[in-house]
């Protein structure tokens, strides 16, 4: 009963951490193994990647800033859907910093309930459309993403590419996910600022990985850490985020978590302590 329900949760805590949401397996799936490669691997770490074709998942985070001198502010909302179109394909509408990027913890994004004198750019910022397509399942489930983002809505209008793979492994209460992405700029990658031309849009690759342990049926706990890697100037803008929180399973459909983040815990510049953020969310299934 733990093994089934660790492999349940740890797919959910998954979406949520890393913006995996879409990885919720239906109900008959929860009872036998997703292919002959989950089979043999003791249905341990054959573990389901993309929606079941037709079924729809909702995620909502609120992103809550606690940095020094910027207590709540700024406060935003992400939401993010998905949907499989096969078993194979899922294809989602994305808000959220970790539904983006991987890492848990950003805010700002979409929706800023403070207004944009809260640090906030802009009142609605981003959004982006992504697929993911699931590979042959073993005893690490893997699949490749990607998709078009636009990080900055308004002007000047900042449009990526994103290319992405997440991988899985999984045993008794333990889950281990790495979830590699690159983001390619397609637009307006420097302004220009008093006659100088600024990097404004870089290509970044993010390199988020999370640990997952089940304590019960009900509650999984998680930390997250992973590098942030600016394809320019690296070495005077990299950053290392960290992330610890918390799963609570309410019932088949409904999920909740919780999350402190350290937003640049070590960085080229201004790393430490002062960036913080709390990050409340939810996932229903349909």
């Amino acid at each position: 009963m733990l093994a089934k329900n660790t492999t349940i949760a740890g797919v959910v805590l998954g979406m949520l951490f890393a913006a995996r949401a879409h990885a919720q397996p239906d109900p008959d799936s929860e009872t036998k193994p997703l292919d002959a490669a989950a089979a043999s691997a003791g249905g341990e770490g054959g573990e389901q990647l993309t929606l079941p074709k037709g079924r729809l998942v909702v995620n909502a985070y609120l992103g809550i800033g606690l940095s020094d001198g910027a207590t709540f502010k700024p406060i935003s909302l992400s939401p993010d859907i998905w949907y499989g179109v096969t078993d194979e394909i899922t294809a989602g509408l994305v808000h959220s910093a970790v539904g983006t990027t991987g890492f848990i913890g950003g805010v700002g994004q979409s929706l800023c309930l403070t207004g944009t004198g809260s640090l906030c750019p802009d009142l609605y910022r981003n959004v982006g459309a992504e697929g993911r397509y699931k590979l042959k399942m073993s005893s690490i489930a893997f699949a490749v993403e990607g998709g078009v983002y636009a990080l900055q809505i308004q002007d000047p209008r900042f449009i990526d590419i994103k290319l992405g793979a997440v991988g899985r492994w999984h045993q008794g209460p333990l889950a281990i996910e790495a979830s590699p992405n690159v983001f390619v700029a397609l637009t307006n990658r420097s302004v220009n600022i008093g006659g100088v031309d600024v990097t404004a849009n870089p290509d970044i690759l993010n390199l988020p990985g999370t640990v997952l342990y089940t304590l019960n049926p009900m509650i999984t706990v998680a930390a997250q850490i992973g590098l942030v890697l600016p394809l320019e100037k690296t070495g005077d803008t990299y950053s290392v985020p960290l992330s610890v929180g918390a799963f609570y399973r309410v019932n088949d459909q409904l999920n909740v978590t919780a999350a402190f983040s350290l937003l640049r815990l070590i960085a080229a510049s201004s790393g430490g302590i002062d960036a913080r953020s709390l990050t409340l969310g939810g996932s229903y299934a349909f």
